[in-house]
């Protein structure tokens, strides 16, 4: 009976050493993700701040765990506007973005961040054209350490690649106002941010057919799906929506397909990512159906 007691309060003592210890790793990891972001706080000075979005703090709020994940965007107007008078449908990619986080059971911290190659292998453009957005992020990205850089797959990265295009059957304001109203509907998601690309780029005297991104998410179902990947908070979460008018009056919508960019970055998809997927669809097909 003593053995039986022994071995049980022992049980008990390495669970709860552990928890704690899982805690504190999970707290040392989270700190050492901020004092990154505090540092590309004062890199990205010179940008336009649009938003930046703490992915597992928000999760954790909405009682979910998912690991530290930060993503920050920012934007220069000029390059926005140069490249979307190319191709609205580059806007899906815009404007910069880094992601600072950890992988799943590591202290390593990581910066994956949208590069100029992969806007000009998913766009089919030339080398050229991103010149000025490769200027603006590689300004950025060298003020880090190369070892924290994340992996390249930009090579693996082909035209339209993990992109979704819908066509609107409404006007192009009232394809922005149902889609808004569609993605509130739902509960459990929130709006972060927009972008009027076309007004932007009247301001610095570009001008290009109506083009607008819509950036929103939800914190539990995106926490779930980053849990075992959290590098998907770069482009999947939040949820980059553009809504975009062809010079021939026709409106479009577009995203990213989630579980190509888990296949892209992780060789893998979750359950939790195709539930999102499907929601999307869903939602964003209905709205402007």
């Amino acid at each position: 009976m003593k053995t039986l007691i022994f071995i049980t309060l022992l049980f008990l003592f390495f669970s709860c050493s552990n928890d704690k210890l899982s805690e504190y790793t999970a707290l040392t990891v989270r700190h050492k993700v901020d004092l990154e972001v505090d540092h590309l706080k004062d890199v990205i000075l010179p940008f336009q701040s649009i938003t930046q979005i703490d992915h597992s703090r928000l999760a954790k709020d909405a009682g979910v765990y998912t690991p530290p994940s930060i993503v920050t965007i920012f934007s220069d107007k000029k390059v926005n506007a140069a490249l979307l008078q190319k191709n609205q449908l580059i806007g899906v990619d815009l404007p910069f973005k880094v992601l600072l986080y950890s992988e799943p059971d590591t202290q390593k911290v990581t910066l994956a961040y949208t590069s100029a190659a992969f806007i000009q292998r998913r766009h089919a453009l030339k080398g050229e054209d991103v010149k000025s957005f490769q200027n603006g992020i590689n300004n950025v990205v060298e003020k880090f350490p190369i070892s924290i850089l994340a992996k390249d797959c930009d090579r693996r990265v082909e035209k339209e690649y993990g992109l979704i295009i819908q066509q609107s059957t409404k006007p192009f304001k009232q394809t922005i106002v149902d889609l808004k109203s569609a993605i509130l509907s739902q509960g459990d998601t929130q709006m972060f941010a927009d972008i009027d690309f076309q007004k932007e780029s009247k301001e610095v005297g570009i001008d290009i057919p109506p083009t607008y991104l819509i950036l929103f998410g939800g914190p539990a179902p995106g926490g779930k799906a980053m849990k075992s990947t959290p590098r998907l908070g770069l482009d999947a979460f939040c949820q980059k929506l553009l809504v975009y008018e062809k010079e021939s009056g026709e409106v479009y919508i577009a995203y990213n397909d989630i579980e190509a960019f888990s296949d892209l970055y992780y060789d893998t998809k979750t359950f939790p990512q195709m539930i999102i997927n499907y929601r999307l669809g869903s939602t964003l097909g209905g709205a402007v159906d």
